[in-house]
């Protein structure tokens, strides 16, 4: 089996960007739907507006931050100002996000430029590498010997971010896609962009360096900004006022459906902040796409997550690519293919170990993110092997039109078989998805332990990794 088609075992990005303001400042709990005074107009008044009011509040002030950067861009400015504006936007927001404790996202800036240019040096070569020990020793040490873990845990994805964006560098101007590594001015503008430092994602610095290109602002900018905000929002108002109130009987039999509830306000909150991530990243610039110069119109687009593809998926393959692109992205090109030469599987456990270190040291996060690992890679070894023996268009990832399979996707049972298959990654996702609910605050502030997630999956019997293991002894029996 060729593994170029299943070419990263992929993460499910769990603690995406800033995750505990959708938990912090939008937790009403599960005691309102058990209200005997419950109303929809009430329910409409106590949660649904507060929640986009609070939810406008709070991101108000880093919009506005980011298009101001993308307005300075308008006018024939020195590059240079742009990175500094950059600079100077970056600690505005991660103040008014992180106050004080945006020390640590400056000292990860500042050591990782330092690794940079000491590879660079002394070697001339291994810069990614280099700076990728160096970045994962200071996460490491900082976690679990020095940082405070809330504290820590406030900064998480800010940092994960940062620490992309250091080791991407190195890997660019190793593999010549960058010609030498950027001025100190230029790193580090890169490094706390306000349009991706907060809510990320993860952007090349090819990308970055676009968005000082003084693309003139019009209606498509606009709209395409307003849409992005608008669908935040209906996340975020679907996250905590319609999934909590999904689903409220106690009966034992309704713990699946529980579990789905759960998994599923989990999973709006990041298509929250991922559509807020979109939106910062279009107001300060990122996404133009067409050639002003030659006459073609201006299109934005920045896409980081297709939740779409997510709620309703042909495979779970499908959901860790559409998950987080940009992530998905990294993984695959500075870990699976630049350690592929030692073998697939080394590469896979490279690829898990790179996903699990960047998003925290824990338990809950690597059973997940191995269980995700493990679910999808014999999802997609079966489905192949079913693809191939029936030549049909049943394979973890869909088919070209033009693909050499007598049974193509109309086929009745071809459709049946890929939502029996889509269907059971549903089911995986409720099942993994139940790790991140918001019960215990405290708990939450500093990270789940292993008690945490084992107590959750024992309530649904671990019904989810015997299915698995089911399905891959049946792939193993027909191999």
């Amino acid at each position: 089996m060729e593994y170029d088609e299943y070419e990263d075992y992929d993460e499910y990005d769990q603690d995406n960007m800033m995750q505990q303001y959708g938990d912090e400042y939008y937790d009403y709990g599960d005691g309102m739907q058990q209200d005997q005074d419950f109303t929809y107009w009430g329910h409409f008044e106590n949660c649904v507006v507060p929640s986009i009011s609070q939810g406008v509040q709070i991101t108000l002030p880093l919009l506005l931050l980011c298009m101001a950067m993308k307005v300075t861009t308008l006018f024939s400015l020195p590059s240079s100002v742009f990175h500094f504006l950059s600079i100077g936007s970056g600690l505005v927001a991660m103040a008014f996000f992180f106050e004080k404790y945006l020390f640590y996202i400056i000292s990860l800036t500042v050591l990782g430029y330092f690794a940079l240019q000491v590879a660079n040096q002394t070697l001339g070569k291994y810069r990614g590498a280099v700076c990728a020990v160096v970045v994962v020793t200071y996460l490491v040490i900082m976690e679990l010997f020095l940082a405070d873990p809330s504290q820590w845990h406030r900064v998480r994805g800010c940092q994960m971010i940062v620490a992309m964006k250091i080791i991407s560098v190195g890997f660019d101007v190793d593999q010549g896609t960058l010609k030498e590594i950027p001025d100190v001015i230029e790193f580090t503008g890169y490094c706390v962009f306000a349009g991706s430092i907060i809510f990320g994602p993860w952007i090349s610095y090819s990308t970055y360096a676009l968005a000082a290109q003084g693309v003139d602002l019009d209606l498509r900018y606009t709209a395409t900004v307003v849409v992005k905000l608008l669908q935040a929002l209906a996340c975020l108002v679907i996250s905590t006022c319609i999934a909590p109130i999904m689903f409220t009987s106690e009966s034992w039999h309704y713990k699946w459906l529980h579990a789905y509830r759960d998994a599923m306000s989990f999973r709006f909150s990041h298509y929250f902040i991922s559509y807020l991530s979109e939106t910062t990243g279009i107001l300060a610039g990122l996404g133009a796409t067409g050639n002003v110069e030659e006459g073609d119109k201006v299109k934005w687009s920045f896409a980081v997550a297709k939740p779409l593809n997510v709620e309703l998926p042909r495979s779970l393959v499908e959901v860790v690519t559409n998950w987080n692109l940009p992530m998905h992205s990294w993984l695959k090109n500075y870990v699976f293919k630049t350690s592929r030469h030692l073998g697939n599987f080394a590469a896979i456990l490279l690829t898990y170990a790179a996903s699990s270190l960047l998003h925290g040291i824990n338990f809950q996060l690597a059973a997940v993110l191995l269980s995700l690992g493990l679910y999808s890679y014999t999802e997609y070894v079966l489905r192949q092997k079913l693809s191939d023996a029936f030549s049909a268009c049943v394979g973890a990832k869909a088919c070209k039109p033009a693909c050499s399979h007598r049974n193509k996707k109309k086929n009745v049972l071809v459709i049946l078989t890929n939502v029996v298959f889509g269907l059971l990654a549903m089911f995986h996702l409720a099942y993994l998805g139940l790790m991140f609910d918001t019960d215990d605050s405290e708990l939450e502030e500093q990270g789940y332990d292993w008690t945490h997630t084992l107590s959750k999956w024992s309530h649904l019997n671990y019904a989810s990794h015997w299915v698995a293991l089911i399905t891959f002894v049946f792939y193993w029996l027909i191999k």
